[in-house]
């Protein structure tokens, strides 16, 4: 429920109010009345309500002067302005500081409650969207943690030019237009690690909460770098200048360098970190192994491109060395490391799917934790790519190619049936067009209708759309009727859909 608290220096005002609507029925939950503004600011300070119904003259602090305290905190609270007085300029003042509900005394019930109610559903849309804001930054880091990952280990051990192609990469982040800082941290023991990354953490999370942070840690070095933004950074050195570790009482040494952009600072990393035989990238708190395995990684890199190419009697053989190449490996974060690479090489040659069912992929390699299912996901995601490769220049008779084209146009009607489409689309005898779907196929019209729906809920879903169940169900032609949508979902990806959502959301 949304917590309300009224205030008004007229008693039997507040009072009336408070006693005459029925809350609970409106989802709110009234915790407290307040005489004068005083008294109700340091109940906000105190109780973080959700809606404030404040008078806008009140002893010690005025309504106005109210609203324009709590607008200069990171408090997100909707005001209602009781009032007396009709003049535009109070309207005008509470308007500045984006208060849309005036209310001129006397109000009815009838008048209070309907700006309660528009006040319930912008403060609903509101965080409805900064929950998909909060979704898509997850989505987003988890995405790009993971490509810097791969493009560092690329750079560290792969042969190439030193002016490497960033093709593979470029889709996905923007290595040229936007500058980086770029920080080091010397002298911090690894017992200490995680201390001082936590607190680098916890000082940029309240000041400066925009910031993706991104680490790594090598020969006691803490490697810190973020995407530049117009500000000082003068008080973030002199946070980091002023750490020392609690455990051994070490003192460390900072400084920061500008790079004018992505490319360049991987340059400049990969030339300061590249001679030695382990290198950890930080995943949160925890470090991850970057494991010098270059002619392992140079043998994946170059059986990855050749699964794709076409040559269909060399495939099996490719197949069998790249799983052999695999199962000398049992360190479980190099596998992870391998597979995210393929993956990735895969979908931007577009051989293994979309880039959301790329980054779904992704998000599962990277929670596991033993090497047989890692193993176990690559060989399924190389014999995925295989068949896709062995299909890609396969063509279909121009009425099923029709059928698939109707069926991606029209996945919101709950209706759709192969019959209605041979008939009334394609003029043709159904029973005929249902076997030469299948034998063009090899699957069943209900079988591909049912797969097409649960792809696109995917992408919806990983779009962000997550806070409608029922809206996702419509838009994927399972009517009102969101316990349907539930139950196809589960059975053909083992998961619930909310279960799906907090997966691409990191576990959160």
């Amino acid at each position: 429920m949304l917590k309300l608290i009224i205030a008004d220096d007229e008693r039997m005002i507040r009072e009336s109010i408070s006693s005459l609507i029925d809350w609970n029925s409106l989802g709110i939950d009234l915790i407290g009345t307040c005489g004068d503004g005083i008294e109700a600011y340091n109940m906000i300070l105190d109780e973080s309500p959700d809606i404030v119904l404040t008078d806008i003259r009140m002893p010690g602090i005025s309504g106005l002067e109210l609203v324009e305290r709590i607008s200069q905190t990171d408090m997100d609270i909707q005001f209602i302005i009781l009032s007396g007085f009709g003049e535009f300029e109070y309207a005008k003042q509470a308007m500045k500081y984006r208060v849309h509900h005036y209310l001129l005394k006397p109000s009815n019930e009838a008048q209070i409650i309907d700006s309660m109610k528009d006040v319930i559903q912008e403060y609903y849309h509101r965080r409805a969207f900064q929950d998909l804001q909060n979704r898509q930054k997850a989505l987003t880091e988890n995405l790009h943690h993971s490509i810097l990952e791969n493009m560092i280990t690329e750079q560290l051990f792969l042969d190439g030019s030193p002016h490497p192609s960033w093709d593979s990469y470029s889709g996905f982040m923007d290595f040229f237009n936007t500058g980086y800082e770029l920080c080091y941290l010397h002298y911090v023991e690894e017992e200490a690690l995680t201390s001082v990354l936590r607190r680098i953490k916890d000082y940029l999370r309240n000041s400066a909460p925009g910031i993706s942070l991104y680490s790594l840690y090598v020969k006691n070095t803490l490697i810190l770098f973020f995407e530049s933004h117009q500000v000082s950074y003068d008080n973030l050195d002199a946070f980091i200048n002023k750490l020392s570790s609690t455990e051994t009482k070490t003192a460390y040494e900072y400084r920061r360098n500008t790079c004018q952009n992505l490319a360049k600072l991987i340059e400049i990393l990969i030339g300061k970190i590249k001679r030695y035989g382990i290198i950890y990238f930080m995943n949160g708190l925890h470090p991850v192994p970057i494991c010098n395995y270059k002619n392992l990684m140079t043998k994946i890199k170059q059986l990855t491109s050749k699964i794709m190419e076409p040559a269909k009697e060399e495939r099996t053989h490719i197949i069998e060395e790249l799983k052999h190449t695999l199962d000398g490996i049992s360190n479980p974060e190099f596998l992870k490391q391998a597979g995210s690479r393929m993956v990735i090489q895969f979908t931007t040659g577009n051989h293994y799917g979309t880039s959301v069912e790329g980054t779904e992929y992704l998000l599962k390699l990277n929670e596991q934790t033993e090497a047989p299912s890692i193993r176990g996901m690559l060989m399924e995601a190389i014999e995925k790519v295989s068949e896709n490769t062995g299909e890609n220049g396969k063509t279909y008779s121009p009425f099923i190619e029709k059928v698939m084209q109707y069926v991606g146009s029209n996945l919101n009607n709950p209706n759709l049936t192969l019959k209605w489409i041979a008939e009334n689309y394609l003029f043709m005898n159904v029973d005929y067009v249902s076997a030469r779907f299948v034998k063009e196929t090899k699957q069943k019209f209900s079988i591909y209708l049912t797969t097409q729906r649960i792809q696109k809920a995917k992408k919806l879903m990983e779009e962000g759309h997550t806070e409608s169940i029922q809206w996702i169900a419509e838009k994927i032609g399972c009517g009102n009727n969101p316990q349907y949508f539930s139950q196809i979902f589960k059975k053909n990806t083992k998961m619930t859909p909310s279960a799906y959502i907090k997966m691409i959301n990191g576990g959160d």
